[in-house]
């Protein structure tokens, strides 16, 4: 039993792999973000220029750890920089979370559950996405899987060692991802339910060592904080103590239920939105009946109940729009749903393939429906800046100019940082074709990248102007942009490249005979 177990583990894990390099690398997206972390983690390994902080969030003095560039930049210093390689290096990564889930639903359950609940994280459209999810949070879905993995590791096989792998998990999630520090809070309400399992086990050497690796994990935190006077810890206090005084125009109640069945609908079963709806009423009731009348693994069920709802504690703090707000909650409901099948499978093998079988419809349609355009617009709001579609327009570019000078603009987001085409131009156009390109316009100083400047139209040149896929931009700007380009000549030939939705524009404009300056 033991070596089919293994063998089908491991077969679950190739059908992984294969399901998330479907439509590689075509699906590849590279925005700014992207050629930032690119520039950032080549910086590191070839001039040794060592990081503490890593990218920004969304909030002012808040930065994510910079272990997503340790991790991703020796992959693009061994390729010479393609993103290909590091893209690559990401997908089989999350592959890898079908051992992890594996374990834990062997840990709590038994092998068959484990096996079950590998196969739904293999075919799992939501995955899949994750896989895809060019940047740094995208490796947080292992760490918090193994932050669980420890926690379930100490209770329920009362082993003390899943206390510091537990906390070193937790360092490295929030690495990733800043506001993965509500997973502290989740860690306290574990050892205070389970505190009968887990306290017994504490002396003072595990505790130490349980703190000194939770204390490697953020030690990059630790380190910017001395330099930069304690700002994040400062942020952090000012954001609990505004609790309450953020205006919502939807109800976070509504909100997060509608977070709750979009798990349902990217994880189990797509279709209309009752359907997500009534699957997730009737599995909380189910397992809320488990819980409350003591049956069946209720300790269990109890520990995945509070990983499938800890990400309530989000919704304190204001309405999280972005779709991986809710990053590594979805292997608990993964982790259920394998249970009630394992269960099933016992007595009615027939219905228990039967879910399994829709399960693996809905994932396979939404696979093949979406992932070749790569992620989706809920986490990239640029969507279609695909690495594909930029590498055609690099190579429309220098075949058009002939080995001419070329200048070039464009319509970037965020507004005039040329940070994603500085990397495509010095790594894609240069090395294939030997030279770079000048840059015309005003370039926002302080974000890595180095185009040369054009200053005059003295030699003969060609000129393109550049507009990415516009969502999200007001179209003010794009009104602007196209009026500043007309001093640089006419369009004479516009290349489109991806569809109506997405589509990113080349234009080939006529030298103007105006003498122009920066």
């Amino acid at each position: 039993m033991d070596k089919i177990v293994i063998f089908l583990t491991f077969t679950i894990f190739v059908f992984a792999i294969v399901v998330r390099f479907l439509f590689f690398p075509q699906n590849i997206y590279f925005g700014f973000d992207q050629a930032r972390d690119a520039f950032e983690s080549l910086d590191i390994y070839k001039n040794l220029n060592f990081k503490i902080i890593g990218p920004s969030t969304a909030a002012e003095n808040l930065f994510h750890g910079p272990l997503y560039w340790y991790l991703i930049g020796p992959f693009y210093w061994l390729s010479g920089g393609n993103p290909e390689i590091s893209a690559a290096f990401l997908l089989f990564l999350n592959a890898l979370g079908v051992f992890s889930i594996f374990w834990i639903g062997k840990t709590l359950f038994n092998p068959t559950t484990g096996v079950f609940a590998g196969f739904l994280y293999a075919i799992s459209y939501e995955q899949t996405q994750y896989a895809l999810y060019f940047g740094n949070p995208a490796p947080a879905v292992l760490t918090v899987m193994t932050f669980y993995a420890g926690l379930a590791f100490l209770v329920f096989k009362k082993n003390w060692i899943g206390l510091p792998v537990s906390l070193f998990a937790l360092g490295l999630s929030i690495q990733f991802e800043f506001f993965l520090i509500y997973l502290s809070f989740i860690f306290v309400i574990i050892v205070v339910i389970f505190k009968k399992e887990i306290i017994p086990q504490m002396t003072i050497p595990r505790i130490l060592v349980s703190v000194f690796s939770f204390s490697v994990a953020v030690s990059t935190f630790v380190l910017a904080e001395i330099k930069f006077g304690f700002r994040t810890v400062t942020t952090l206090i000012e954001t609990v103590t505004s609790i309450g005084r953020h205006q919502q125009e939807t109800s976070p109640l509504f909100a997060y239920w509608d977070k709750l069945t979009l798990h349902v609908h990217d994880n189990l079963v797509t279709g209309r939105e009752i359907i997500q709806v009534l699957v997730l009423s009737v599995l909380l009731f189910y397992f809320s009946y488990l819980i409350l009348n003591k049956k069946n693994n209720y300790k269990q069920i109890t520990f995945l109940i509070i990983w499938f709802l800890s990400s309530a504690f989000l919704f304190l703090f204001g309405i999280p729009k972005l779709y991986y707000s809710n990053i590594g909650i979805a292997p608990a409901l993964l982790l259920l749903v394998a249970y009630i099948i394992s269960r099933i499978y016992v007595s009615k093998k027939p219905i228990a393939i039967f879910f399994m079988i829709v399960i693996l419809v809905s994932n396979l349609v939404l696979i093949s429906k979406r992932n070749s355009e790569g992620v989706i617009s809920d986490i990239y709001v640029q969507e279609g800046m695909l690495l594909s579609r930029e590498k055609q327009a690099l190579d429309f570019i220098y075949q058009q100019a002939n080995k001419k000078p070329i200048v070039v603009s464009a319509l970037t987001m965020p507004l005039k940082i040329n940070t994603t085409w500085a990397y495509l131009f010095n790594w894609y156009g240069k090395n294939k074709y030997g030279y770079l390109p000048y840059w015309a316009g005003e370039v926002a100083p302080g974000f890595p990248g180095f185009l040369p400047s054009w200053k005059s139209q003295e030699e003969e040149y060609i000129m393109f102007s550049i507009i990415e896929p516009t969502r999200g931009v007001r179209y003010a700007f794009v009104e602007q942009y196209l009026f500043e380009q007309e001093q640089y000549g006419k369009v004479v030939e516009e290349k489109v490249f991806g569809d109506k939705s997405s589509w990113l524009i080349v234009q080939l404009r006529e030298e103007h005979p105006r003498k122009y300056k920066k």
